[in-house]
């Protein structure tokens, strides 16, 4: 007899949550002078708000100083990625390109029309987190080209789709002088001679290992949705919390039996051991990027000894496309 699922028809259809993955809600919390999650946790829609509603308490312009917090360390790895480009064209096509692995709360697109070439940034979150958010992604962009050209970049003209707010005073020494406010949209467009300018850092080897490797989390990404996807962001979250995701426990948290819960990965081809191992191994990197020992590594993915992570990492090697 087949199992029953232990859910509603609302709680198993309901949409995957949006989430911001990296380090953006850290850095936050540091700001806020708040605990830290370890590196290892997305951060929701509702969380990120409430993170941002404190900080613009402190600083209402936290969205345009927010990444002056971040250190090299806290970079995405796109971030460190794009200063490996060709030129501030490169770097603009290789962001938009591999910007769902941050987020999937945003969407970015290139646009080409009479104001010339430019990236628009759509943010899938309520108006006032998405202010923020658009703000701090410009800044981020605007500051990772004026270190890869060493030159003072500024956009040809700036819309956004937020009303003008009281500190916009402040856009003029990241966006210039063309800035528009009530647009309907965010977009930041380039003159030709700006999209012209060199990376000073620009290496074709490395860019070409590191696109390789953003192409195969990519790959995993595409892979890890429906019931997979939920069952990778509960288990980075149970993690956060240092405990040891089991098939069961994210049954329980899915309202889903073991049995049904194994079933549907299946059906996308995947064991829970598979996985958890993918999970696992995408932490990894990001904490290795973070500076993190192996021991420190070991602890936060969940293993009992070094021993025990570094023989887990080489069928991570071994598995991994």
């Amino acid at each position: 007899m087949r199992e029953t699922d232990r859910n509603t028809r609302e709680v198993a259809n309901r949409t995957t949550q949006r989430v911001h993955r990296g380090p953006l809600g850290q850095v936050l919390e540091r700001y806020l002078d708040n605990h830290r999650r370890n590196g290892l946790a997305d951060y929701s829609a509702v969380e990120l708000e409430q993170l941002w509603l404190a900080a613009a308490e402190v600083d209402p312009a936290i969205g345009l100083h927010l990444f002056a917090q971040f250190t090299p360390q806290d970079w995405h790895v796109l971030a460190h990625t794009c200063l490996y480009c060709a030129d501030v064209a490169g770097a603009i096509h290789c962001w938009q390109r591999y910007s769902r692995l941050a987020s999937n709360m945003d969407n970015l697109q290139l646009i080409e029309d009479a104001s010339g070439l430019g990236m628009q940034i759509s943010i899938d979150a309520p108006p006032r987190l998405g202010q923020f958010m658009v703000e701090h992604y410009s800044v981020m962009a605007i500051t990772q080209l004026r270190r890869g050209t060493n030159k003072h970049v500024l956009p040809a003209l700036a819309q956004f789709a937020h009303a003008r707010p009281s500190y916009h005073a402040e856009y003029r020494q990241w966006f210039g002088e063309r800035v528009e406010f009530g647009c309907g949209h965010n977009r930041l467009y380039y003159a030709a001679d700006t999209l012209r300018l060199p990376m000073q850092g620009r290496h074709a080897g490395m860019l070409e290992l590191l696109c390789q490797e953003l192409d195969r989390r990519m790959a995993r990404h595409h892979q890890l949705s429906g019931w997979a996807g939920k069952v990778a962001a509960s288990a980075r979250q149970q993690l956060a919390r240092g405990q040891v995701p089991s098939l069961e426990s994210q049954a329980e948290a899915l309202h889903q039996s073991p049995r049904t819960l194994r079933r549907r990965l299946e059906e996308q081809g995947l064991t829970f051991r598979q996985l958890l191992d993918q999970v696992r191994a995408e932490l990894e990197q990001q904490l290795e990027l973070q500076g993190e020992t192996r021991s420190e590594i070991a602890f936060q993915l969940g293993y009992s000894d070094l021993a025990a992570y570094l023989h887990a990492r080489k069928r991570w090697q071994a598995e991994s496309p």
